[in-house]
């Protein structure tokens, strides 16, 4: 891969590409003999040449027109289907206890949408799949669950099961298996449309949390509007908020918990590129998520209850099993979200020696307080800077993963191509920036 040119932009001037090296033989902080401000170690001594360079076979990609078309026929479908579950399930709750219902569902989705948030901000994905994904949970994998359900009970139930019988199994057995294989679908659909969507573990663990975020949300309005019924039936509020406190503040993180496993299983396939750990992680993942959503519904069954006072049984559970399983699920995410910025510091560092990026501009790709600083500074410029900013560390963040998830497969036409793009829109985006921010009048002043 031959040096950048060096168009003039806002951004301090890049080094200097120097001769490539084993890392250990790189002086550190010593510019001008070859090291580069600050050094990590070389995963690839390599590399980024090793993405090639030279002549690129032509390759076959899928229209950009015919993408959209089918992007949009399939959230159409899936906006359908919430009509459908809209028109059968929660309209004949009656409106105001669909209005109770739908607020109360509102407090536990915003949590978990929070969470996604922070979690997906470092390196964000593209709105289409994530608004894709939320609505797949929300509605194609409620429909499906409603659809499938009761067949699948009737197929594992005895002839005549009695009551407890059968609601252990619809708990325990169909709840879990049917409704963690349909929120999975959505993650597997997602892993047709492109490996770009999902490309590592934290990808699949953000799609996965919305999938079984919207899933728990359209989930939440059915269970919060029986509640709110048999509180009017009975005179009582303590029921409604009973139901509401349980699976809107103390468990707003349970199906995204289970859920999570899958993803982060798919991730780390994805990211290997891995066909046999696509089967591997993603039905242990699958099955894991399973086996935590049948501890979680089956905790109704074990724990014995206090006639005076049914709560303490399961909050001693929920204390002593569920809290240290979310924490550590959480400590998961977070360190997953460390080593992104890892990822990122080490690749944009080999791009940086190539003379792509100089070190102060690697320092601003991998903070947020400077990430808003430069979008801040272009903005004084218009909105048109402002976008270019934007996609400028945008596309140096995809440059930056897809190269690493490149280190572990074989460079193809394809992911060259990739990656020529990507280099192309960050030499784009510098050149908009700095004909935007270059001052249109000369400063006679300074210049006397």
């Amino acid at each position: 891969m031959s040096a950048p040119p060096r168009p003039g932009g806002p951004l301090p001037p890049r080094g200097e590409p120097g001769p490539v090296r084993e890392w250990h033989d790189v002086p550190r902080n010593d510019p001008g003999n070859g090291g580069y401000g600050y050094d990590v170690e070389r995963v690839d001594p390599r590399a980024p040449g090793r993405l090639g360079g030279g002549d690129l076979q032509p390759v076959r990609r899928r229209g950009v027109w015919l993408q959209r078309i089918l992007w949009g026929l399939s959230i159409l479908s899936l906006i359908i289907v919430s009509a459908l579950l809209y028109i059968f399930v929660i309209r004949p709750m009656g409106v105001g206890t669909s209005l109770v219902a739908f607020t109360a569902a509102l407090v536990p989705v915003t949590i978990v949408l929070l969470a996604i948030w922070w979690l997906d901000r470092y390196t964000p994905q593209p709105r289409i799949t994530l608004i894709y994904a939320f609505i797949w949970g929300a509605a194609g994998s409620v429909g499906l669950t409603l659809l499938f359900g009761g067949f699948f009970t009737a197929w594992i139930s005895p002839t005549e099961p009695e009551a407890i019988t059968a609601e252990f199994l619809g708990a325990v057995i169909q709840a879990p298996v049917v409704e963690e294989f349909t929120k999975c679908l959505g993650l597997l659909a997602l892993l047709f449309w492109g490996r770009r969507y999902i490309g590592g573990p934290i990808d699949g663990v953000v799609y996965a949390a919305l999938i079984a975020g919207g899933f728990a949300f359209t989930e939440n309005i059915l269970y919060f509007g029986r509640s709110f019924h048999q509180a009017q039936a009975v005179g009582e509020v303590a029921v409604f908020w009973q139901t509401f406190y349980l699976r809107g503040l103390l468990s707003p993180f349970a199906h995204v918990s289970f859920t999570a496993l899958c993803g982060l299983g798919l991730g780390i396939a994805a990211e290997r590129r891995s066909l046999m750990l696509y089967f591997g992680l993603g039905i242990g993942g699958l099955s894991l998520a399973m086996v935590l959503h049948a501890l979680w519904n089956g905790s109704t069954f074990f724990i014995e209850v206090d006639p005076a006072n049914p709560m303490a049984g399961f909050l001693r559970y929920y204390l002593t099993v569920q809290v240290p399983i979310f924490a550590l699920l959480g400590a998961i995410a977070i360190w997953l979200r460390v080593r992104e910025k890892r990822i990122l510091r080490r690749q944009l560092s080999e791009y940086g020696r190539a003379g792509w990026f100089s070190p102060d501009e690697v320092q601003m790709f991998l903070s947020m307080r400077k990430r808003r600083k430069a979008e801040k500074w272009a903005a004084r410029h218009g909105a048109l800077a402002r976008m270019g900013m934007r996609d400028l560390i945008r596309a140096t963040v995809e440059l930056g993963m897809d190269r690493h998830s490149i280190l572990f497969g074989k460079p193809t036409a394809k992911t060259r191509m990739r990656e020529r793009e990507l280099l192309e829109r960050i030499t784009a985006d510098r050149r908009l920036i700095g004909a935007l921010s270059a001052p249109v009048v000369r400063d006679t002043a300074t210049t006397a």
